[in-house]
């Protein structure tokens, strides 16, 4: 764990009056506008704050209490851009490079705010002046959820659905090992104000677009199984996207359907766009996807879940290479 928050500055900090301009990483996911959202709630209390995203997010995260306010860069580059340069102080939440942010990355670096950073990834850059990271806790909620109660702030329901859906969906339902005792001990916590769980869920996972239905038809037929590896690959080309109507997060957790296979330990998922091949890793067990991200696809994240990318399109090449690279690296 690292921090160097000084709660007694930031209490001071926030005794008057500020601008804070609270962001996460490229195509944000449960976590990151969870713990967004439940931030903004608790700083709008006393002052001016704006939640700003470098892309567009799921449509299945649109209901979250607040998520209406939300600024989009992408689309909103010059408005957000005097935002940030008025900000007396941003929060970094979700992410542990500055490159993660996309098109924002270059005006966050050189904004003269305050900066502090709350996340759970490996590693993380020396960009702040604050930095809680713990690389051992399920999800960047937990951490906000630890700093409001560092600040004594008072939760409230908006709040803890915020909570509540970036916890769930950092954990896989808090099944993944990284749950502990404390998740849990949070969640009960959280429960207190009447979130209605079920509720969240519904909205979460039972409120997809037909295109991820057809997707997930082609990813499955696209499956590669390496059995004296443990492994498996699914992929799915820029073509299917178009054909498929593809909304953004439609293809969430696919990368996870390999490791329900017996004797599957590590999943790959390879989606094409663009600008080059988008990939996600899954493991269970000791096989560790950050290293394997990190020495070949650009990429890192966590010991069993992490991301990488290749510029090249060409998805025969890439899959290619990913085969050297496993047995390579399953010599070692």
């Amino acid at each position: 764990m690292i921090s160097t928050i000084d709660y007694a500055f930031i209490k001071n900090f926030l005794l008057t009056k500020k601008n804070i301009v609270i962001t996460t990483h490229k195509t944000p996911d449960g976590d990151a506008l969870g713990s967004s959202l439940a931030l903004y709630h608790e700083l709008k209390k006393n002052h001016h704050v704006n939640v700003i995203v470098p892309n567009e997010y799921p449509h299945y995260l649109k209901w979250l209490p607040g998520s209406s306010s939300i600024l989009v860069y992408e689309s909103n580059e010059s408005i957000c851009n005097k935002i940030i340069h008025n900000a007396d102080l941003l929060f970094f939440l979700d992410f542990n490079k500055l490159y993660r942010t996309y098109t924002m990355c270059d005006i966050l670096e050189k904004s003269a705010a305050y900066k502090i950073m709350i996340d759970h990834h490996e590693e993380p850059d020396d960009c702040c002046d604050y930095m809680l990271s713990d690389s051992s806790v399920a999800s960047t909620a937990e951490l906000i959820y630890d700093f409001l109660k560092h600040l004594d702030s008072e939760l409230s329901q908006d709040i803890s659905i915020c909570l509540y859906t970036g916890i769930i969906t950092d954990t896989g339902s808090l099944r993944y090992p990284n749950v502990t005792q404390k998740t849990h001990k949070i969640v009960a916590d959280l429960m207190r104000f009447d979130i209605r769980h079920s509720h969240i869920h519904e909205n979460l996972y039972n409120s997809q677009n037909k295109s991820r239905l057809d997707l997930l038809s082609i990813c499955l037929q696209n499956l590669k199984l390496y059995k004296d590896q443990y492994a498996a690959l699914v992929f799915l080309m820029e073509s299917d996207l178009m054909s498929s109507n593809y909304q953004k997060g439609d293809t969430e957790g696919f990368v996870n359907l390999p490791l329900s296979l017996k004797n599957i330990n590590f999943s790959t998922f390879f989606i094409q766009f663009k600008d080059g091949i988008k990939i996600s890793f899954r493991s269970q067990g000791d096989f560790d996807v950050n290293a394997f991200a990190k020495l070949y696809f650009n990429g890192g994240g966590h010991k069993n879940a992490a991301g990488g990318f290749i510029d090249n399109k060409d998805m025969n090449a890439a899959i290619s290479y990913f085969e050297k690279t496993l047995k390579k690296h399953l010599k070692k």
